[in-house]
């Protein structure tokens, strides 16, 4: 056989080679599917404050609850999430006004989640997506209990324990022990927002920068942080499959465009909390087209609500902002 044969014979064998190996390599490539997880059809939503609980608790699965705070305790009614790895647990956010049981509620969780384990409890952090009182004002809840870290409020505290040395652009990973959190800077809605990307559920937790209701950003100095961290947020996903967006409220109806007045405290019509990556891109695009001129805008699932464009609004308290 002639060189040129030779030559000719073993490119086709790569060539089949390449053939063989190229489906095995894009199946190896493909992301993991996520943990299974569901949500309630509805929350209560302050309809029957006689019977309703304090806290609503939904264990999205074995590692994963969702609480709800009461609408009759409060109108703000924030979600906080409760995920569990191997060496900890991280609590976001502790509810607002009204005084809900919060640390008795995670504790108890805790406890039968580590009884279940043939374990002690997971040592808990307690942070926050952003410190606006209806956020925060369960953390004295937590304060000087053993097997607990609670993070501070302020943009170097925030910055200081999960290790994001280039604030707002360093995106960094926080090890639950078996369970790697994405921890992605998102100030605009306040300085020191956050949001959370979970690997396991591919579950994203947006906070207030996005959620089914009023997407307030409260001064004009913050409207090009909003915009940046909203583009920050679709840069992500396009490298990471999310299974849902949750944020932590809901003010909008299930008729689409059709909000609940700010600070009403009966939803009998919610909309569900569940947002997904199409949402994102939607407010991206919104965001886009208005440039720095902001404008208070309705969308079919949520509300962008420049406050300082509205001839009323009533801003949270001044230790909130």
């Amino acid at each position: 056989m002639s060189i040129r044969a030779l030559i000719r014979v073993g490119f086709l064998s790569l060539f089949v080679f390449a053939a063989c190996i190229r489906p095995a390599a894009r199946k190896a490539a493909s992301p993991s599917p996520p943990d299974p997880g569901t949500l309630p059809e509805a929350w209560l939503a302050g309809v029957s404050c006689e019977t309703e609980p304090v806290i609503q608790v939904h264990a999205y699965n074995e590692d994963l609850y969702v609480l709800r705070q009461s609408k009759c305790s409060h109108f703000e009614a924030p979600f906080l999430y409760l995920l569990f790895g191997e060496e900890k647990a991280l609590l976001l956010d502790t509810g607002s006004l009204g005084e809900p049981p919060v640390a008795a509620t995670v504790e108890r969780i805790r406890e039968k989640r580590a009884r279940k384990k043939g374990k002690d409890p997971a040592h808990l952090v307690v942070a926050h997506s952003h410190s606006h009182f209806d956020h925060i004002q369960c953390d004295r809840q937590f304060e000087g209990l053993p097997n607990t870290t609670v993070v501070g409020h302020r943009v170097e505290d925030v910055a200081r324990f999960f290790g994001i040395e280039e604030w707002p652009e360093g995106i960094v990973a926080f090890d639950l022990g078996g369970r790697v959190l994405d921890v992605i800077p998102t100030p605009g809605h306040h300085p020191a927002h956050i949001a959370i990307y979970d690997r396991r559920t591919q579950v994203l937790l947006t906070g207030d920068t996005l959620y089914p209701g009023f997407l307030f950003v409260f001064s004009p100095n913050h409207w090009d942080d909003f915009r940046r961290s909203t583009r920050r947020m679709v840069d992500f996903v396009a490298g990471h499959p999310v299974s849902r967006i949750l944020g932590c409220h809901i003010e909008m109806s299930r008729t689409p465009g059709k909000s609940y007045p700010y600070g009403t405290r009966v939803h009998p019509e919610e909309r569900s909390l569940e947002l997904g990556v199409e949402h994102l891109l939607e407010l991206q695009d919104a965001l886009l087209a208005m440039g720095e001129e902001a404008a208070i805008e309705a969308h079919d699932d949520f509300v962008i609500y420049p406050a300082w464009r509205a001839e009323r609004f009533q801003r949270p308290p001044r230790d909130a902002r």
